[in-house]
């Protein structure tokens, strides 16, 4: 995939979709601010007190809402930063899987949602979700029968402008991509979100080469897991190039400006 970039020094138009893949640790959490002003939170991360502080680096301190929140999977590395989202947010609409797990902070979630009055929405492929001006969110998996484990059912994303095009695949394994893969759906995209913080077990390079990613997003912080393995880093370098290949624990937040055509990067070290 070849297209122009630029260096993003200051966007202040109004039809520029911005996806930043937030500096939270070892974890996930992703911020999307679309051309109609809609906020969408993906994940949050391992630390209440880092999402918060990164959640108050992209919004004006008056702003307290989230118009979607999207749970892709609830281990505490995607879950447990989002309780302190939940209280010092007004959320809009939760979009999680339908998975059956159980740890004190997930049940603590789903009590605390209840008590808000919030009835998620259980992902499945298939649901799209019109944000305006063009910008489109897909869900790719989980399927309606489920998985087996629950890496595998979490949720993957399309988020699409015009020309350029996000893939989000959580914390799925290989068997994820295979099943991906043998549905034939449109895989190709400008920007990866790398499965599983760079795991050894995600990544296949048929995969990778079903997406021809410009830049891949590995969304990590200090962790005993080997995360990420140095196979993975290899063959994203091999396809993206090195100066592409994004680490969050090495350049902090990540973020992506577009009108649709163009695509600008900047991170919190330059």
């Amino acid at each position: 995939m070849v297209l122009p970039f630029w260096i993003l020094a200051q966007a202040s138009r109004d039809d520029l979709l911005e996806v930043s893949f937030l500096d939270v640790g070892q974890g996930d959490a992703i911020f999307i601010q679309t051309p109609e002003g809609h906020q969408i939170l993906i994940d949050g991360g391992p630390d209440p007190e880092r999402i918060c502080l990164a959640l108050g680096e992209k919004l004006p301190f008056w702003d307290r809402d989230i118009d979607l929140l999207i749970l892709t999977h609830p281990h505490l590395d995607h879950l447990t930063g989002l309780m302190e989202v939940l209280h010092r947010y007004r959320i809009g609409e939760v979009i999680q899987p339908e998975v059956v797990y159980y740890s004190p902070v997930y049940a603590q979630w789903k009590w605390e949602m209840k008590a808000k009055g919030i009835n998620p929405t259980y992902a499945v492929r298939g649901q799209k979700i019109d944000l305006g001006d063009g910008v489109e969110l897909r869900v790719l998996h989980p399927p309606p029968e489920g998985m087996e484990s629950v890496n595998d059912n979490g949720i993957v994303i399309r988020l699409d402008y015009g020309e350029i095009g996000f893939l989000l695949t959580a914390d799925i394994s290989f068997q994820v991509e295979k099943v991906l893969l043998h549905q034939g759906v449109n895989l190709e995209a400008t920007v990866l979100k790398v499965a599983h913080h760079g795991g050894v077990d995600s990544t296949l390079p048929q995969f990778l080469e079903a997406c021809d990613p410009a830049f891949a997003v590995v969304s990590v912080g200090k962790n005993v897991f080997a995360h990420p393995a140095p196979s993975v880093i290899t063959r994203l370098e091999n396809k993206a190039g090195a100066q592409n290949v994004l680490l969050t624990s090495e350049v902090g937040t990540i973020t992506f400006t577009t009108d649709g055509e163009k695509l600008w990067v900047k991170t919190d070290k330059g």
